[in-house]
């Protein structure tokens, strides 16, 4: 049956979810996590400012966003099996170098160029592919579970016993031994079950993407740039989550610690965030759950803003770790939707270039204002503002459900 997974197949799809879940998680556990608990060693190790040492994972964030149309292509071209191998054995051998990095400009440079290219090719973009390609009818939960992000929060736990046992750079072999084990699981990845891919000439990986929609296509459609302008602004607003709620609540009185500690429930309710936000497209559809997170991180600053309770503020961070985390598996079933599963790589590619102004600038941003205006309240007050304005878009897609998906498009 051509688009649905047949009973013989159930087994084989899980197995596949299970891949991009390993997958996903190495790649986003040792860059992002590995990065957390690292950062600090650098320092120490290099001589280096804090700003420098937080620079890498900046570049990484850059270099993942600038190539990801690219592996876009190369997905529609080679196949998902062989990009994800790629990808890791470059990633790999990055961390593998990071272990004898001779100074930080060294550091930078491959933080920027194997890590950042790497986690193009088999973090949560191909991953997010993979687990969808399988469930095409529902792929929200499939997407929930292939994006829980575990190493995320397991790696700091190990990286500071490695580190403080054994030194940065054996954290940084382990983390490329963490690469080498994974090649194994991906050599049985197949881009989707053979009954549902004719176009591609029946085969389970490798094949081109005849219905692939073309770039210039995509670039042209306004269903695209509402997308990629909504989502691009609600990944931002997670990242100024991460970047700056210590500094938020501390501005209202709360103590470090307890700083610290919403830190932490935001970190932990990701996990949760990834799984409710596959189910909830499932039940919902892809936007309306963007329109919902948006209201949700509009509701929770508010409240940030007009309360000093740490209960309160507990269950904001909550909320904000929960819905930032949803954004990105809401927006590959959102881009299936519109424009067709064959065209998701060259979606969400495009998708990850075109939104870097948002995803690397406001941060950053935010920042800038607080400081000219003395006080976080006007400059949250913006973000609630943007949020409201994501949720009205993603109600309006919702409606209109507009549909570029070709039948037989040449890529």
């Amino acid at each position: 049956m051509q688009g649905s997974v047949e009973v013989g197949d159930r087994s084989r799809a899980r197995k596949m979810v299970g891949r991009a879940f390993l997958a996903q998680n190495v790649a986003v556990g040792a860059a992002f996590g590995g990065f957390g608990v690292s950062v600090l060693p650098l320092q120490q190790a290099y001589g280096t400012t804090t700003a420098m040492a937080a620079l890498a994972l900046s570049l990484c964030v850059l270099v993942l966003g600038l190539v990801s149309p690219a592996v876009g292509t190369l997905i529609g071209r080679i196949g998902l099996r062989w990009t994800m191998i790629a990808g890791v054995v470059i990633s790999g051998i990055g961390y593998a170098l990071l272990a004898v990095a001779p100074n930080m400009g060294t550091v930078l440079l491959l933080y920027a160029l194997p890590l950042g290219v790497g986690l193009a090719m088999f973090g949560p973009f191909p991953s997010s592919v993979l687990a969808s390609n399988w469930y095409p009818h529902n792929p929200g939960p499939a997407l929930g579970i292939a994006n829980m992000p575990l190493l995320v929060a397991l790696l700091p736990m190990v990286g500071l016993v490695v580190i403080r046992d054994h030194g940065l750079a054996t954290f940084y072999l382990v983390l490329a031994a963490l690469h080498l084990a994974l090649i194994p699981f991906l050599l049985g990845i197949s881009d989707r079950p053979v009954q549902a891919e004719p176009l591609a000439g029946g085969h389970g990986h490798g094949a081109a993407a005849p219905g692939m929609l073309p770039t210039r296509a995509l670039l042209a459609s306004p269903a695209f740039w509402m997308m990629a302008l909504g989502a691009g602004f609600l990944n931002a607003v997670g990242i100024t989550s991460v970047s700056h709620l210590a500094a938020v609540v501390a501005e209202r009185g709360v103590a470090p610690s307890e700083g610290a500690g919403l830190l932490a429930i935001m970190g932990g309710s990701a996990v949760l965030g990834s799984l409710a936000v596959g189910f909830l497209c499932g039940k919902l559809g892809a936007a309306r759950t963007l329109a919902l997170i948006a209201a949700a991180l509009a509701l929770s600053w508010f409240a940030l803003l007009g309360s000093d309770a740490f209960g309160l503020m507990a269950i904001c961070a909550l909320v904000l770790g929960a819905g930032g985390a949803g954004v990105f598996p809401a927006v590959n079933m959102l881009s299936a939707g519109l424009f067709g599963q064959l065209s998701l790589p060259r979606v969400i590619g495009l998708f990850g270039m075109v939104t870097l102004p948002l995803t690397f600038g406001v941060p950053p941003v935010v920042g800038l204002l607080r400081d000219a205006v003395g006080r976080y309240g006007p400059v949250i007050g913006l973000l609630i503002a943007g949020c409201v304005a994501a949720a009205v878009i993603f109600l309006v897609t919702g409606r209109s459900r507009p549909q570029l998906a070709p039948t037989v498009v040449p890529a």
